[in-house]
């Protein structure tokens, strides 16, 4: 495991995505990969080897994950992550688990706020939208 100051780390991470022309995109760059992305500055382990080029829209994101036996991202992330009871419990670089428009969604939990990813780029939601928590 990688040791890392996560407030400072997660500060620099999120200054290098807005840097970058990252623009969302299914399979490529999404709320899986933003999440997956900061859990290897963490742990130095790659979890997007599996998921990288394999699906162009949502839809076929979330049908890979249910043929891979997860219901949604937060079934993923549990089976590589350990899960915090809540968001009240939660840290600074925590991963959160939300619901939008009716699918699960990751964010990176930065304080009182969730960093996320949206069509726009980078933004922030309240962390009491956070459904599950997750420690990388």
């Amino acid at each position: 495991m990688t040791k890392t100051n996560r407030a400072s780390d997660l500060l620099a991470y999120l200054r290098a995505i807005r840097a970058r022309p990252y623009r969302m995109r299914p399979g490529a760059f999404d709320c899986a990969f933003f999440a997956a992305g900061w859990v290897q500055v963490c742990t130095g382990t790659d979890l997007t080897t599996r998921w990288n080029a394999q699906y162009k829209s949502f839809d076929e994101g979330r049908d890979l994950l249910r043929l891979a036996g997860f219901p949604d991202l937060a079934d993923l992330a549990a089976a590589h992550l350990t899960e915090i009871p809540g968001w009240a419990q939660s840290k600074v670089g925590d991963i959160a688990a939300m619901t939008e428009d009716g699918h699960t969604a990751l964010g990176i939990i930065g304080g009182p706020q969730i960093h996320v990813l949206s069509l726009k780029g980078l933004d922030y939601v309240s962390l009491a939208r956070a459904d599950r928590v997750f420690r990388p």
